[in-house]
């Protein structure tokens, strides 16, 4: 897959079975790719933090040191919530986190029997609107997904557990189960490189504000084991993820020079300019030396850096200030980056990088489809070419009004395991029938 901006592509697929998945094998892969797209024209390769990714990757950016490896920022914080919702018994966490653990285990149970159930399905939607979430395990955070959502149905759930008609449940083997149900209870879109750095702050920071809020802890003086334990195990995986290519791109984002970012906006949370923090200035210096090789170039890039950080020159106006804080980044830098030309196409470049390998996750089974057990005899070419078609008429679908509007919006969020019900099925039939 290929991505830059709003935008991404199938390119290829490879038949890899038979063949040992090492870092070797991968690295021919990756640089079969590059050899066809040309290795100018790659900016990053986003894999997840699977070993032998990590050391091709590696391989890769040593033969090529302006092509970074980028972990999925997705992939990141799904370990991250793995560790804080399922800890390990001999984790440091475990103490502080196992309640969550219990937690998911009776809301899927919930999730579990009602969708399971025709009768409980059909006493939940006299009740409520919302369906219930359970998504696939390969779907990142789905614990959270699943957890938010019947905390969001809540009072559907406990007006379910007192209806007359959930007494049935006692004189069937299902007993057991419902009463499981009745008895728990929930207390409790597009991820960009250049906002990562920034993101995942600022994620820390408000789980902070939350903890202590429903602790009751003072914010400034209060201390909370739950949260040192949390921001532990959110910052070890930040560390294990972070690339100088998050520092770069962070770089330049002309929002994060401007007064009104770096006061906290509503939060009050002062942070810091980017020419200003030295972990993000040392990884910074990094990428400028791997991308710009001549050292004339070098030169050049800094001096407009120079010019763009410390508000020099034209970049000093009060219009060009004042715009930092609210357009965006890389329609302020076609409108305002004239004077530095090779910064300028730097941004344009950073800035439409992706952070994730979402969308060739969203494709995983396309092949699956096409090549089955009944359709088995395709060769691996023809194959190729169907998968080729198949993925990228689904991601220009997504591009079509149709995607965000009318009955069949967002058709394709709930992946595979999307459980449509008698109701969704008849009303899709319907759909069709008048057209």
């Amino acid at each position: 897959m290929a991505a830059s901006g709003e935008n991404s592509m199938f390119l290829k697929a490879f038949d890899t079975s038979g063949n040992l998945k090492d870092a070797d094998y991968v690295a021919s892969l990756f640089q079969e790719v590059i050899d066809e797209e040309g290795a100018d024209n790659i900016v990053q390769i986003i894999t997840d933090n699977a070993r032998n990714f990590k050391a091709a990757c590696l391989s890769i950016e040593a033969k090529y040191p302006h092509i970074f490896w980028t972990p999925c920022v997705v992939h990141t914080l799904n370990l991250a919530l793995k560790a804080i919702c399922e800890p390990p018994i001999n984790s440091s966490q475990y103490d502080e986190c196992k309640w969550i653990s219990s937690l998911m285990s009776e809301c899927d149970v919930v999730v579990t029997f009602v969708l399971n159930h025709g009768k409980a399905l059909t006493i939940f939607k006299n009740y409520s609107k919302h369906m219930l979430t359970k998504v696939a395990e390969t779907r990142f955070a789905s614990h959270v997904i699943m957890a938010e959502r019947l905390f969001k149905v809540k009072n559907a759930l406990e007006k379910m557990v007192l209806d007359v008609q959930w007494k049935n449940f006692r004189k069937t083997h299902l007993e057991s189960k419902a009463d499981t149900v009745k008895e728990c209870k929930c207390d409790v879109d597009f991820p960009c490189l250049h906002l990562i750095y920034d993101l995942w702050d600022t994620m820390i920071e408000e789980v902070r504000e939350k903890i202590f809020k429903h602790e009751g802890l003072d914010a400034i003086t209060g201390d909370s084991p739950f949260f040192n334990v949390i921001q532990t195990v959110l910052e070890a995986r930040w560390n294990k993820s972070n690339t100088p290519l998050h520092c770069m791109a962070h770089s330049l984002v002309p929002k994060y020079y401007s007064e009104t970012w770096l006061e906290g906006g509503s939060s009050m949370h002062k942070r810091v300019a980017p020419n200003e923090d030295q972990d993000v200035s040392y990884n910074r210096d990094i990428c400028f030396k791997k991308m710009f090789t001549n050292p004339d170039e070098l030169r050049k890039v800094y001096a407009e850096y120079g010019q763009f950080s410390g508000t020099l020159g034209f970049f000093g106006e009060a219009h060009v200030m004042d715009a930092r804080a609210h357009e965006d980044p890389l329609s302020w830098w076609a409108s305002y980056g004239l004077s530095t030309p090779t910064l300028q196409a730097l941004a344009f470049r950073l800035l439409s990088q992706p952070a994730s390998s979402s969308c060739c996750e969203r494709n995983w089974s396309s092949f699956s489809n096409i090549q089955s057990i009944k359709r088995n005899r395709l060769a691996s070419s023809r194959a190729e070419d169907l998968v080729y078609v198949h993925s990228n008429l689904l991601m220009l679908s997504r591009k079509k009004e149709e995607y965000t509007i009318g009955p069949s919006s967002f058709w394709d969020v709930g992946g595979d395991s999307l459980i449509l019900d008698d109701d969704y099925i008849e009303a899709f039939e319907n759909i069709f029938l008048e057209e």
